[in-house]
């Protein structure tokens, strides 16, 4: 018989397992706490990757911004104007946090007069890359409608309506209109961005589809600022009696804001014939339309034309054809015409992704239908330029809507019961009488896009405004 295990003494046996249990408990409480560990240094390394990118990111981006400041005054290296400015490889440092970062800027000259950008931010071992497309552009595209002579409105309804175009950019125009001899109101009757009127326009480049005939209700409008060269004024009544703000609203003129003053107004780009004239050359949208209209004139060089840039005799030839044949399928691309561009009354006309460069006067007759549209990938091109002595007259009851920039050198002249409507912004160069509306309903939605429209130089002497019109990162 064995004698008895004394209570609470354990075996050898017993003893090893319950050691071998905590040694087992010990090891996966060890691997535990390693793998802990490790995460928590690998979620702190990702963390601190995560960092210093969005650092090198926000250093890149100093670069841009860096550089467009520069385009917009002096190169840092006292060499001249900034505009002129292409650096191979210019580096600086910034501080990025707790670190050190630098940016190195490249700048290149592009095709269509767009300057690249290229900006490299680097923070502790960590490189992101940038490249943005500048438009250097004339400081006179920062006002809707900008007239180098007078603006006058004249007999009710004559009401202007300026918007900006696209969300976000409430504080655009800058200036809604900018007048070197002073603006005329004929009488108390008319407006500017009077907010109880309703006002109607088509959809711009970059509006959801809805068709050209689609209205589109537009939001009141704001206060209009107004720019006014030294000596100019705002008048009122066939006497031009100088008045302010506050006295044409005492008499029942409604126009918002404030006005203005400056030295003088920044002198406007001159346009680059050459360039669109290559951009015509180019276009063989209209080949088919060519060949009728040359089959319909007996005129066989202009059957087997293939571009867009026409003669004066061409294209009155083509368009003897689109009136004689009511030909309502839209044009396509750039049209330069060494001439100008007349539509009989009720006559409509539809240039489609393009523009219309005349060296004379565009005339619209009564009911007559001008619409020069964009989109999205085209929305730079300007709408209308009338190059030489050529002004553009809308008469009555007439209707004009262009996507893009409006560049005249002479009158711009609205007739009544006409209706504007503009996306973009409108340059005139008549040193007398810019831009006048006789009881005509117009409409402008200013788009900074036209601070890209190409074929603009700029005088050597006189400021830029640096626009980005996109940007992308590099791998």
């Amino acid at each position: 018989m064995q004698p008895s295990r004394p209570k609470g003494r354990r075996t050898c046996g017993e003893r090893g397992i319950a050691l071998l249990a905590v040694l087992v408990i010990l090891l996966i409480v060890t691997a535990s706490s390693a793998s802990f560990i490790w995460f928590m240094n690998q979620q702190q390394a990702r963390a601190g990757l995560r960092y210093r990118s969005a650092a090198a990111m926000a250093v890149a981006e100093a670069g841009v911004h860096r550089a467009l400041s520069i385009l917009e005054a002096a190169a840092p290296d006292g060499s001249g104007p900034g505009r002129t400015w292409r650096p191979a490889s210019y580096m600086e440092t910034v501080q990025a946090g707790p670190f050190e970062g630098r940016f190195t800027l490249s700048l290149a000259d592009d095709a269509d007069g767009a300057v690249v950008v290229t900006s490299a931010g680097e923070v502790a071992g960590v490189t992101r890359r940038l490249r943005a497309r500048v438009y250097l552009a004339s400081p006179a595209l920062l006002a809707a409608l900008n007239g180098a002579g007078v603006v006058h409105l004249q007999k009710p309804p004559a009401a202007l309506v300026i918007l900006p175009y696209g969300a976000g950019i409430g504080d655009r125009p800058w200036i809604h209109i900018a007048a070197g001899r002073g603006i005329e109101f004929a009488t108390p009757d008319v407006s500017i961005n009077n907010p109880s009127s309703s006002f109607e326009a088509g959809p711009g480049p970059v509006d959801a589809p809805g068709g050209a005939d689609s209205p589109t209700m537009l939001k009141a409008p704001g206060p209009a600022r107004l720019l006014l060269a030294r000596g100019a004024d705002l008048t009122l009544g066939q006497e031009r009696q100088r008045v302010d703000v506050q006295q044409l609203r005492v008499m029942g003129v409604y126009v918002g804001g404030v006005v203005l003053h400056t030295e003088a107004l920044p002198a406007l780009p001159q346009v680059d014939r050459a360039y669109y004239q290559a951009l015509a050359a180019a276009n063989t949208g209209n080949r088919t339309l060519n060949e009728a209209a040359g089959q319909y004139a007996g005129n066989g060089d202009l059957a087997r034309k293939q571009d867009s840039l026409y003669s004066r005799m061409d294209f009155e030839q083509v368009m003897a054809y689109v009136r004689a044949e009511r030909v309502t399928a839209p044009w396509h691309g750039v049209i330069y015409v060494g001439g100008g561009l007349s539509l009989l009354d009720g006559q409509r006309l539809l240039v489609a992704d393009g523009s219309l460069v005349t060296e004379s006067t565009v005339y619209l007759g009564r009911g007559a239908s001008l619409e020069v549209t964009h989109s999205a990938a085209t929305r730079t091109l300007p709408g209308v330029i009338v190059l030489d002595n050529g002004a553009l007259v809308v008469t009555r009851q007439a209707r004009l809507r262009i996507h893009g920039l409006v560049y005249v050198s002479r009158l711009f002249d609205i007739g009544q019961d006409a209706r504007i409507d503009i996306v973009g912004a409108v340059l005139d160069n008549d040193p007398d009488l810019s831009f006048r509306s006789f009881a005509a309903s117009a409409v402008i939605r200013y788009d900074p896009a036209v601070f890209g429209t190409p074929g603009l130089r700029v005088a050597s002497d006189t400021p830029v405004v640096a626009w980005v019109a996109a940007w992308e990162e590099l791998p």
